[in-house]
């Protein structure tokens, strides 16, 4: 995605150095309004708002992973989001520019590890795309060369006694975090209190013209496509650029999110406007 971006935060800092169908409008009385987005329900949902984020509860028997809420901006370079839900889930991300998907991410998320990949458009159906693997704010790896759509990045959980988590990952209920505490040998399972939230963010790297997805880990280590396992507290989807970009788009309007859980609260979300 061709757009340029003046982004905040020490990783993006860094950086600078599976799309699903367009589902139907929805009547206003399905959105709600927080920090001064609209939020508006895709599917079988009931979504509602309060000053403490955005609850989106699923109304499927079977959660398909088709409900959650579209999120339109203005005109953006960049968008975070935290988000907090608990259990083994999906959640399809895709980032659209008038009305036309130009990248997705899935994050599936398991007992055990979270996988994380992403598509993108910008050199076509050879697209691909790079990872790169943060602690502390300082690149530890990076993976390029993977094709559009495979997974870049697996979160695990490492038995090393200096690799202690820092929060409960989502899937793990406490008995089964500190199960997994003790089984790691880990030296304080404190962490087992706090369950972590899924931070997300999409934006356009200032000199490639090429789209990104980053992400906080919860687990304290990360398996790479090549076979590496680092510790890492952020990835970095990163899209490669060959020659001329196939679309002409120079920003974003809308966020989709879409999940498999059974509830999901939108608790914070930040944007950057285009052309900042």
């Amino acid at each position: 995605m061709r757009s340029s971006r003046r982004v905040g935060t020490a990783l993006w800092a860094a950086v600078f150095s599976l799309a699903l169908p367009l589902s139907q409008a929805h009547a206003a009385d399905d959105c709600v309004e927080f920090q001064g987005l609209q939020h508006c329900g895709l599917g079988a949902v009931k979504v509602s708002g309060s000053e403490k984020g955005v609850r989106i509860d699923s109304q499927e028997k079977e959660p398909s992973g088709k409900a959650g809420v579209a999120i339109h901006t203005p005109p953006a370079a960049a968008w975070t989001a935290e988000t907090q839900s608990d259990g083994a889930q999906r959640n399809f991300f895709t980032a659209y520019a008038e009305d036309v998907p130009v990248s997705t991410s899935t994050v599936s998320s398991s007992r055990e590890s979270t996988s994380y990949s992403a598509t993108f458009t910008g050199s076509g159906d050879a697209t691909t795309y790079s990872v790169l693997a943060y602690y502390n704010g300082r690149l530890q790896a990076a993976v390029g060369g993977i094709s559009s759509g495979d997974t870049g990045a697996v979160g695990i959980m490492v038995p090393n006694p200096g690799w202690t988590p820092n929060c409960r990952p989502r899937t793990q209920t406490y008995a089964q975090c500190e199960s997994a505490c003790y089984a790691n040998g880990y030296s304080n399972c404190n962490y087992c209190n706090t369950l972590c939230p899924l931070t997300v963010g999409f934006a356009s790297a200032q000199l490639s013209s090429a789209c990104l997805w980053q992400y906080t880990v919860a687990e304290p280590g990360v398996r790479l496509p090549n076979g590496q396992i680092v510790r890492a507290d952020q990835i970095v989807l990163q899209e490669e650029i060959s020659g001329p970009s196939n679309y002409p788009y120079l920003n974003f309007n809308r966020i989709d999110l879409q999940t498999t859980a059974r509830s999901t609260v939108i608790t914070g979300e930040s944007l950057v406007p285009a052309g900042k």
